[in-house]
């Protein structure tokens, strides 16, 4: 890889960038503070938002969610079954 001058124009547009960026990160932080009573079931972490509805934070193992397990769910039981199935069919792996 080529090392690469930056004119003093594009370096600031780069901070601004990066500034940009910190602030999502911050936005995405608050937004995980919403969610409350955050539990483990075998490995995956879910919780519930401050609309009632229940969303997966995490799964072991993973630094991505399964798309099953992207989005909101009305009932934990949901999660809990989703999670089960993925188990069986060996798409997610329990934690011990």
């Amino acid at each position: 890889m080529k090392a690469v001058d930056l004119t003093p124009a594009e370096v600031k547009v780069l901070e601004q960038r990066r500034s940009a960026l910190g602030a999502i990160d911050c936005s995405i932080e608050q937004k995980n503070k919403l969610i409350t009573g955050i539990r483990d079931y075998k490995g995956s972490e879910y919780g519930m938002s401050q609309y009632g509805s229940y969303q997966v934070l995490s799964v072991h193992g993973s630094s991505t969610l399964p798309a099953e397990l992207e989005g909101t769910f009305t009932e934990a039981r949901h999660i809990i079954r989703t999670i089960d199935n993925l188990i069986t069919e060996g798409k997610l792996i329990e934690s011990k």
